[in-house]
């Protein structure tokens, strides 16, 4: 097993290597599209989920999965991207008897934001709101420790294989225990916090080290992705597309990543205390 990997770690940094001398011999572009999808598992013991009408509770679901669905595009060149959301027409309403309900996410960066990479400078722009104010989060990229598999699969025409990276374990005081036992109770405990493991299939048929939001740092393109309960699975890619063109976001009030995830985490602390005085918060529920 030991020689194994040790003939894996091999491959992988050849296949690195060989990458970036076919980068630096030729300049390209392209734009990947992705499509995302959001699947809820039960939560644990919630009890204001259990006194829920199961009807209600559909309904619930089925907003929940709609607001965690979407279309994005990777914009890439050999020495910087742009990843934004694709703007889709808001449909008009359905008429409804009864009741119906409007989710909403924000501060999803990782994945949802529109994200600027200098791979370069390895540095990157991040769009991204919290509670409908707008930021603009600037800082270094942080470099993953990916460990590659050698699991492999086919993703429409190209071969793909799995890196996986394990996120820190961080220690949690007593006081953030109970704020994550108070989530629980709460209808905020039908979101899933971000799961400590995150996967990527990666292809060298387009030798380039990057892929949706803030992930990058393979030997190829990241065509899926999966993080916690959102997967991200790229459908379209074309090469060396006509009047093709990167532009840097440039919307809202710069940030580190230090300071918004701080105030996010605060924010999120306020609209959870929201939740259990029975105020509401960012889950919005209509009545028609």
């Amino acid at each position: 097993m030991k020689k194994y990997r040790l003939s894996m770690l091999l491959f992988v940094v050849l296949a690195f290597a060989k990458a970036y001398t076919l980068q630096a011999q030729q300049d390209f572009t392209g734009i990947a599209h992705y499509q995302s999808k959001m699947t809820l598992e039960k939560p644990k013991d919630s009890s204001s989920m259990s006194k829920m009408d199961p009807a209600m509770r559909k309904i619930f679901n089925e907003a929940m999965k709609k607001a965690g669905e979407a279309e994005f595009t990777l914009k890439f060149s050999r020495t910087e991207s742009l990843y934004e959301k694709v703007q889709a027409l808001a449909a008009p309403k359905k008429p409804s008897n009864g009741m119906s309900i409007e989710v909403s996410f924000s501060g999803n960066g990782d994945t949802y934001g529109t994200t600027y990479k200098d791979l370069n400078a390895q540095s990157f722009l991040r769009e991204d709101q919290i509670q409908g104010k707008e930021f603009l989060v600037t800082d270094k990229i942080e470099p993953l420790a990916w460990k590659v598999t050698g699991e492999t699969k086919m993703i429409g025409k190209y071969n793909v294989m799995k890196a996986t990276y394990t996120y820190p374990k961080k220690e949690k005081t007593e006081k953030e225990k109970k704020v994550e036992e108070e989530k629980e109770t709460g209808l905020l405990g039908m979101v899933e916090d971000k799961d400590k493991v995150v996967t990527a299939w990666f292809t060298m048929d387009i030798p380039i080290s990057n892929g949706p939001g803030i992930y990058q740092g393979l030997p190829g393109l990241i065509l899926e992705l999966n993080e916690g309960n959102i997967t991200i699975l790229c459908n379209k890619i074309e090469m060396n597309p006509e009047d093709f063109e990167i532009k840097k976001p440039k919307k809202g009030k710069e940030i580190s990543s230090k300071d918004f995830d701080e105030l996010q985490e605060k924010k999120n602390k306020e609209m959870r205390e929201r939740f259990n005085s029975g105020r509401g918060g960012d889950v919005f529920i209509q009545h028609n």
